[in-house]
């Protein structure tokens, strides 16, 4: 999530992580400031996306200063806010040799890791830049800004003509706002100009997609370009056109500013495209916070044919949640479903609170508009923020657990020899490991039993710690849940050792297990024991 701060010039990256499993990022501890520099590069973000760059976990976004910027976590705490953690991937104005670019979105060809950015330049006319450009790191030096590691994939200054159904259409190429990567490493854009979307692919490996057959018409769910074949469910009237007049008085208006690829997930290992509408002016409400879901069921590169997109979801329509969405500030599809950054959300001071919410169909419907389909997981604290893009990574990137560890707690009680049982261990508790728990200062050659539990709060109807006076061995605490026994006896200096297996499954990563010793002492007390200290293990 990125946003900054009302009244503030800093803005940040905020990192959210569901830490206590409840299905919700609200809780103490789950949001962090991920990425921010004093309002140097991290200014305005228009869009961010994670990708995996040279093995190295990293967020890339759209940044002012006509950058792209990465974000990494060099030193494992889990944030991008140390020297160097913050890079410029590409200066986009070095690469075109210009003094101003307008780069909107990116995208990362899934097979490659070639960089997309498209650029709209189309108010002062096409300029070098305008289209969209590829970068590739070819030196490995960790950007894209050296010799020959960018080239225009659709050139703004050029021109295109599609042979459609209807006759040859010369189709605008200027002003892309939004685009993805299939898994096939096609690129799809969405044209503000022509309120359409269009697949370019470098079929004749010349670095551009600007040659015959190497372009068409992937969705047009609008209808506003003449001559351009309209997606045969919105000509037949039934699925909605996302669209309404223009407020200047001509065409239609449309901006389909959110599009997303969740790769090989369909039902039969086919792409799922998700593209978002999000319509700014209040006269076009009729087309905001709808979201469209498309498979090429004919596989012919398109999803312009009968039953290819469906209405997913429709945010003001919607009755099921408390805060209806009717604009969207992002979108990523991930797990069969899609999270959305919107704009309702709870009241606060001084404004609705944006929010994030993930939507699946979990009926079967096609849809996710039933009870249950959406969860609102997040919503952005302090409120008025100006919050404006998200992206999703997968569980497990960008977090630093602590290392598997022991660490001793509590206070031992006195043998009747004067001396405090300690306990210890060696070795690291990970998965498969074996460690070794240990003793020292227990009565020579007693009896001693190493109890083991996995609370150190709670034990049948015991609270934890337990003072065992009532038990007639004063001084003594019993720390652990008494899950399992294990009897022995000490050696001639008072010591042991007991060594156990750590399993191997993943069932018992971040199990916290703990550990204390009962020395058997008949002159100690009435009770005749004696416990050490406690030890606590975390397994990862």
């Amino acid at each position: 999530m990125y946003g900054g701060t009302p009244g503030t010039s800093e803005w940040e990256v905020r990192r959210t992580v569901d830490t206590d499993f409840d299905g919700a990022f609200l809780s103490t501890g789950e949001g962090w400031r991920f990425a921010y520099d004093g309002a140097s590069r991290i200014t305005y973000l228009e869009n961010m996306q994670h990708h995996t760059q040279n093995g190295i976990s990293s967020i890339f976004a759209v940044a002012s200063g006509d950058m792209i910027i990465q974000m990494v976590d060099l030193d494992g705490d889990g944030l991008a806010t140390g020297i160097g953690e913050i890079i410029d991937f590409v200066d986009t104005r070095t690469a075109h040799g210009v003094s101003n670019t307008s780069p909107d979105d990116l995208a990362f060809d899934p097979n490659n890791g070639m960089l997309y950015v498209c650029d709209d330049l189309w108010s002062s006319g096409p300029q070098p830049g305008s289209g969209i450009s590829s970068y590739i790191d070819l030196d490995s030096n960790g950007d894209c800004n050296g010799p020959g590691e960018m080239a225009l994939m659709v050139d703004g200054q050029g021109s295109i003509t599609l042979q459609e159904p209807s006759g040859p259409v010369d189709i605008g190429i200027t002003d892309f706002e939004a685009l993805m990567v299939d898994s096939l490493g096609v690129v799809i854009g969405f044209e503000q100009q022509d309120r359409a979307l269009y697949a370019f692919r470098d079929n004749n490996g010349d670095g551009d997609a600007m040659d015959s057959g190497e372009c068409w018409n992937f969705l047009n769910l609008v209808g506003d370009k003449a001559g351009l074949e309209v997606n045969a469910d919105v000509a037949a009237g039934t699925l909605r056109n996302p669209s309404c007049p223009s407020n200047t008085g001509t065409g239609l208006y449309a901006s389909l500013e959110w599009l997303d690829v969740d790769h090989n997930s369909g039902p039969n290992g086919e792409d799922v495209y998700w593209i978002c509408s999000t319509t700014y002016p209040s006269t076009c409400s009729g087309a905001n916070g709808l979201i469209y879901r498309g498979v090429d069921n004919n596989n012919d590169n398109d999803l312009n044919d009968p039953g290819e997109v469906t209405l997913f979801f429709d945010g003001p329509s919607n009755v099921t949640m408390v805060w209806p969405p009717t604009l969207f500030y992002g979108a990523d599809a991930h797990d069969g479903g899609i999270s959305i950054f919107h704009n309702a959300g709870p009241a606060g001071p001084s404004y609705p609170q944006n929010g994030a919410a993930f939507l699946k169909d979990l009926n079967g419907d096609g849809d996710a508009m039933g009870n249950g389909e959406q969860s609102e997981p997040f919503f952005w604290s302090p409120d008025g923020c100006y919050a404006v893009c998200m992206t999703t990574a997968p569980i497990g990137e960008f977090w630093s657990p602590p290392p598997a560890s022991w660490d001793i707690f509590g206070s031992p009680g006195t043998t009747s020899a004067g001396n405090q049982p300690s306990i210890n261990a060696t070795g690291i508790p990970s998965l498969g490991s074996l460690v070794y728990i240990t003793l020292a200062n227990a009565i020579p050659s007693s009896p001693i039993i190493l109890i083991a539990g996995f609370s150190d709060s709670q034990w049948n109807q015991f609270t934890l710690p337990l003072d065992l006076a009532f038990v007639g061995a004063p001084g003594n605490t019993l720390y652990v849940s008494a899950h399992y026994q294990f009897p022995g006896a000490a050696d001639a200096a008072g010591g042991a050792s007991f060594a156990l297996g750590i399993p191997g499954g993943s069932s018992w990563i971040d199990k916290d297990i703990y550990f204390q010793w009962y020395c058997i002492d008949p002159p100690a007390n009435t009770r005749g024991a004696v416990l050490s200290d406690a030890l606590h293990g975390i397994i990862r």
